[in-house]
């Protein structure tokens, strides 16, 4: 098999700032088909340090890598960027104290030393990417494949999640001529409704943990309460059962990537004979039934204040943006199922 080099871009937080950042992690590491090269962390001050009353401290998410790492077998590096927003479009990020470098330093030198071009998704801000651009603009126009966009909303609008994070960078991001495969979280019923060209789809966690691997299971539960416990390896094999997990088990989760890393991985979501699964496109068309995600080209339209507006290309020759499009509805059943025997593959000794 010959693997997809992907770096991926993500706040990525001890404890979760918003919960489905592991989930993306975990897919990733499953799908055998991407070389994960890198993981960049995402991490902004407010979150860091907290809001007295409001929101607890935390940490960037050096400790679930690790932890992942360890159950997988793997050795996947990590860095975190600069804490706060870019000063503007063309801002490299060169004024940050060497501790808020080494993800930009580590996204340019595995461009540099990568054979082949390399996909890289962002489930954050692109305040990590834009620096990187902005310091060496033909390394990463030479190197990258496409840029998995997983912020925005297909409407017009600017107040979406990410974007807020650092609005600089984003206009960096559509200026830069990069190739952008743009997974929207936002369309026209909100992030957390359906759309053709939003992403969102949702399932309880009593559907999407049971099953997992214990060191899995233990992964999400250490992650998901906050855990303090300093032997984060040793814990793994503890933790996945008691009161706090059922309790965890009542949750219901959202994601807007899942599709993102699947289509990057050239997986469609189908029906086998096992079920609901994310199959190679190579053998879908064995399969009963399957729902067609794709990305078209389309011309973007920059407006005022940072917003954007699209329209289908009239030459796919000429764009170097692709949008997510999708005919059904999400099939949230279909997608846990389908996730879940996915992600069951992590942790197993053999």
């Amino acid at each position: 098999m010959t693997k997809i080099p992907l770096i991926h871009i993500t706040d990525l937080y001890h404890p979760p700032q918003d919960p489905d950042d592991h989930f993306d992690l975990a897919t990733i590491y499953g799908l055998p088909e991407l070389d994960l090269k890198a993981v960049l962390l995402d991490a902004t001050l407010a979150f860091l340090t907290g809001h007295p009353g409001k929101d607890h401290p935390r940490d960037p998410g050096f400790v679930p890598i690790t932890q992942l790492n360890a159950i997988t077998g793997r050795a996947v590096p990590a860095a975190v960027g600069p804490q706060s927003p870019l000063k503007s479009i063309d801002d490299d990020a060169s004024d940050r104290p060497p501790s808020e470098q080494a993800a930009i330093h580590l996204l340019l030198d595995v461009l540099r030393q990568s054979r082949s071009s390399v996909k890289i998704s962002v489930v954050g801000s692109l305040r990590i990417l834009s620096a990187a651009f902005n310091r060496e603009p033909d390394l990463v126009r030479k190197k990258t494949s496409a840029v998995l966009l997983n912020a925005g909303a297909s409407i017009q609008r600017d107040d979406e999640w990410n974007v807020m994070l650092d609005q600089y960078a984003w206009k960096c991001l559509f200026q830069s001529g990069l190739p952008v495969h743009w997974y929207p979280c936002t369309g026209p019923n909100g992030p957390f409704g359906w759309s053709a060209t939003n992403t969102f789809w949702h399932a309880p966690h009593k559907q999407l943990l049971p099953e997992l691997t214990q060191k899995l299971r233990a992964w999400f539960h250490y992650a998901y309460t906050g855990n303090s416990r300093g032997d984060c390896i040793r814990v793994l094999n503890e933790l996945g059962a008691g009161t706090s997990w059922n309790t965890m088990l009542h949750e219901i989760r959202s994601f807007w990537s899942t599709a993102s890393l699947v289509m990057a991985a050239n997986r469609v979501l189908a029906k086998t004979e096992q079920g609901w699964r994310f199959v190679p496109k190579s053998e879908a068309m064995n399969c009963t039934e399957r729902h067609d995600w794709q990305i078209e080209p389309v011309e973007i339209i920059q407006l005022p204040g940072g917003m954007v507006d699209w329209k289908p290309a009239k030459d796919p020759k000429e764009t170097s943006f692709h949008l997510f499009k999708r005919s059904k509805d999400p099939h949230h059943d279909a997608m846990a199922e389908a996730l879940v025997a996915l992600l069951r593959t992590l942790g197993r000794d053999s």
